[in-house]
């Protein structure tokens, strides 16, 4: 018998490292009769830029992404034969690499971490090594841990749903010290900096906060105290280090370079970024290769991972439609339903959907919100069980409806598993750092990119790649608030943010539960109209759109500053920054500029230059005061005069929902939920001073900035009078407005009339009642009672809903502002006179 092996063998051909020859010479593979155009168009440019070292593949979800990076691997296998490793977020997602690499007759091996030594194949470079994020990153890494552990080189690494790994990357850079599992070393370690809070106020936050209350938010440990305590932390945690054996290598040397985040339920240190360079094997990589889903904004690999951002700002994509599932995207508050009717619609139509065995899911952010659905929906937190509920959706033994929190990625639910998606409210982070983060540039575009991902995540689950196709629902105001805002949508990839147009207008178009029904069925029972209007609309809307690459200089900046400050050269790292936000005052917003200024004022002060970190951080914190207060408040700057009422009313609705009004009315619902007693007082706070600007008035928050003999809302009514606003909601609804609540008034009263010495002025209390004790005498001062607040609340809400569902231009609607302010209470003598009410003295 011939011995084909030898023959084999005997050939002294040069190995083939073109990827698509490659593809053409492996054995037939079952199902596939050649690969797809769009396949070879991102292979044949990987190949031609293959000697860049950082390169971002981009394919549509059901592209082939698999098969292209298994033959990208084995292109780099045979041109060095050197160790090529394969990375993927999951134990689960490694399996399916491994069966696929089988499948294509790609040699791979399986990372085994009960197995002390590498395979011989990937160290020769025969075989590919598939593991996951966790095995190379960690700091007791077999890889190798700069300055602890020797070191294995990698011809290549290629980093698989790169776009999903975000969050676990920081994870495994993060130092977590949870109040569930050691309450003592909890309170231990936050009662350290108790003191720190006191100095800035926030002595009440912080014990709300350590007490475990509820919706208490995260505090920031300032970068001085941390500075000042964090050897004391350092010491406290050495003596445990076995518990956090595979984070504390990576941090115990870089505290300068850490958020300390405290929460109701963890003590956190987390890296300004994560710290990717401990582990050589990938910082020192020649060639990473990072396959993500299509989205639009990249910043997150160049600050994850300190990728090269001249390479990542040229992806290599297709420009094939081919690979697009088919969605229609739906907001039902951009629909003319009463907002009390939309649940009760939707879990209607969730379960008429699933009789008619169609897969139906809904994700919302959390548990909480979650339980909402569980009178229509089976519902479970635990992993086992949604991998179970997941894999009858997939087999078509249940239809659900199936409701699943915070599962935004991982699961897959191709064809008939998922017909209809809903995503209920905003997907916003679970971790301490990702609310941190979300409190921090709420209303910027950092915040704004991070949550178009997560969307665009949450959409991938349902329609699966080409032939595949679902209905999306979008609900819940905050949500509804942000797809209607005309900034939003650019930060989504260029197909979803064509199908998020074409489902805005078909949403401006139903009028009533029926119409939603008849118009959702068009697209599942496979409608030939619905199936050509969108494959023509979403051709023509991809190809006019374009993306925007702005903020990946940003990204790039903030990692060399990093390194910069790391390295110890803070006057460089100062100097790139101050030239930056100086020279790209368009470019980026008032949130993230703040940003910018108090990471150069941490760099200042860990130079020792004190006054110029003051300096700085008064400039951040006057940029977003959701940053850290300064030790030295700046001196107050004092509102410019408000100019006409209607102008500035119709301004808000068209700079940020030219083309969808009816989102501004989804933004001011929202605003409204949080003005009850039971928001907290930030947040009651800052939708009474939205409230504000949006009947038009200047309005700020003071006694966020300037502290407790500020004022804690500010309307400048016009060019003559204010209201000096003290919020006292949360106040049990019997109580009387007592000595100490109108002190707090009178103090907010003298530093208005300070600040303002040619406003006239009226001191307001939003209180419950009207009821005062004995011991104090009123004056001129007024309560915005509930009662007012609420009926103030449903006026305006009659006509904004008047303006945003109005059809004429920007210029005719301020004449109609003008005309319904002219008739309505929202002018500020008639607002003082409707909706303030005078305090009477109580008995008790």
């Amino acid at each position: 018998m011939v011995e084909i092996k030898k023959l084999r063998e005997r050939k002294n051909q040069p190995p083939v490292i073109d990827p698509v020859a490659i593809y053409r010479r492996l054995p037939p593979i079952p199902g596939f009769n050649d690969i797809y155009t769009s396949q070879a168009e991102v292979l044949n440019e990987w190949f031609n830029r293959r000697h860049e070292r950082d390169l971002v593949i981009k394919l549509h979800t059901g592209g082939g992404k698999t098969l292209v990076a298994l033959l990208i691997a084995q292109s780099i296998l045979n041109e060095h034969r050197e160790p090529v490793i394969y990375l993927s977020p999951t134990v689960q997602l490694v399996e399916q690499t491994l069966a696929k690499a089988k499948e294509y007759n790609i040699p791979a091996v399986a990372y085994d971490k009960n197995v002390k030594n590498f395979s011989e194949d990937f160290l020769a470079g025969k075989s590919v090594l598939i593991c996951t994020y966790q095995a190379l990153f960690n700091g007791d890494s077999r890889f190798g841990v700069r300055g602890i552990k020797p070191v294995l080189t990698a011809a290549a690494i290629i980093l698989d749903d790169a776009h999903v790994a975000f969050s676990n990357m920081r994870d495994i850079f993060t130092l977590r010290l949870t109040r569930k599992s050691n309450q003592e070393d909890y309170s231990e370690l936050t009662s350290i900096f108790r003191s720190d809070f006191e100095k800035l106020e926030k002595l009440g936050s912080f014990d709300d906060l350590v007490s475990g209350k509820p919706a208490s938010g995260i505090l920031e440990v300032p970068y001085w105290s941390w500075k000042a305590k964090s050897e004391q932390v350092r010491e406290f945690l050495r003596h445990k280090a076995n518990d956090y054996q595979f984070v504390w290598p990576f941090i115990r040397d870089n505290f300068n370079y850490c958020h300390c985040l405290i929460s109701k339920d963890a003590f956190v240190i987390t890296p300004i970024f994560p710290l990717v360079d401990m582990i050589p094997t990938f910082a020192d990589c020649p060639r990473r290769i990072f396959l993500s889903a299509t989205i639009s904004d990249d910043t997150a690999i160049v600050r994850t991972f300190d990728a090269d951002p001249s390479s990542i700002s040229k992806p290599i994509t297709s420009n094939s439609l081919a690979g697009v599932s088919e969605r229609m995207i739906l907001a039902l508050e951009l629909m003319p339903f009463p907002t009390n009717d939309i649940v009760k619609i939707l879990k209607e139509l969730v379960q008429e959907i699933a009789k008619k065995k169609m897969g139906t899911v809904i994700l919302v952010p959390s548990k909480p919100a979650a339980q909402k659905w569980q009178d229509v929906a089976n519902y479970s937190d635990l992993t086992d069980k949604v991998a179970v509920d997941v894999k009858q959706l997939q087999e078509g033994t249940s239809y659900g409806p199936f409701v699943f929190a915070n599962r935004y990625d991982g699961i897959d639910l191709p064809g008939s598993a998922c017909r209809l998606l809903v995503l209920s409210e905003l997907p916003r982070g679970s971790s301490e750092y990702d609310q941190y983060r979300a409190n921090t540039f709420v209303g910027g575009s950092e915040l704004t990119s991070s949550l178009a991902q997560r969307i665009e995540q949450g959409m991938g689950r349902g329609a699966r790649g080409h032939g595949d196709y679902c209905v999306v629902i979008l609900t819940g105001q905050d949500l509804t608030a942000w797809i209607g805002r005309s900034a939003s949508l650019k930060f989504l990839n260029k197909s979803t943010r064509a199908q998020f147009e074409i489902g805005i207008e078909i949403s401006k178009d139903v009028v009533d539960k029926q119409d939603l029904y008849d118009t959702i069925m068009q697209c599942l029972n496979r409608e030939k109209d619905w199936i050509e209007y969108h494959s023509e609309t979403l051709a023509e809307l991809t190809e006019s759109l374009e993306e925007d690459k702005t903020f990946l200089d940003q990204a790039s900046l903030e990692r060399k500053v990093f390194k910069l400050m790391r390295d110890g050269y803070f006057e460089k790292a100062i100097s790139k920054l101050e030239k930056y936000w100086q020279n790209n005052t368009v470019e980026i917003d008032q949130k993230s500029r703040g940003w910018l200024k108090q990471l150069a004022a941490r760099a200042a002060f860990f130079w020792e230059k004190t006054d110029l970190s003051q300096k700085l951080q008064q400039q951040a914190y006057a940029d977003n005061y959701n940053l850290l207060r300064p030790q030295v408040i700046p001196p107050y700057v004092p509102l410019t005069n408000p100019g006409k009422q209607a102008e500035a009313m119709i301004n808000r609705i068209t700079s940020n929902y030219k083309n969808n009004r009816r989102g501004y009315l989804a933004w001011f619902r929202q605003i409204s939920l949080d003005l009850i007693p039971e928001a907290s007082a930030n947040r009651f706070e800052e939708a009474l001073e939205h409230l504000g600007l949006m009947l038009g008035f200047h309005a700020e928050r003071p006694e966020k900035i300037y502290g407790d003999k500020a004022p804690d809302v500010l309307w400048l009514l016009n060019d003559k009078l204010a209201l000096v606003i003290e919020a006292k909601s949360r106040k049990y609804e019997n109580n009387p407005l007592n000595k100490e609540n109108y002190g707090q008034l009178l103090a907010s009263v003298e530093w208005f009339k300070k600040e303002y010495p040619n406003h006239s002025y009226i001191p307001v209390s939003v209180h419950r009642n009207t009821d005062t004790t004995k011991s104090i005498v009123i004056n001129d001062s007024r309560a915005l009672t509930l009662n007012k607040l609420n009926q103030l609340i449903t006026d305006l809400s009659l006509l904004l809903q008047e303006l945003c569902e109005s059809k004429v231009s920007d210029d005719q609607l301020v004449i109609r502002c003008e005309q319904f302010l002219d008739n309505s209470k929202f002018k500020p003598d008639s607002l003082i006179k409707e909706y303030l009410v005078s305090f009477a003295e109580t008995e008790s």
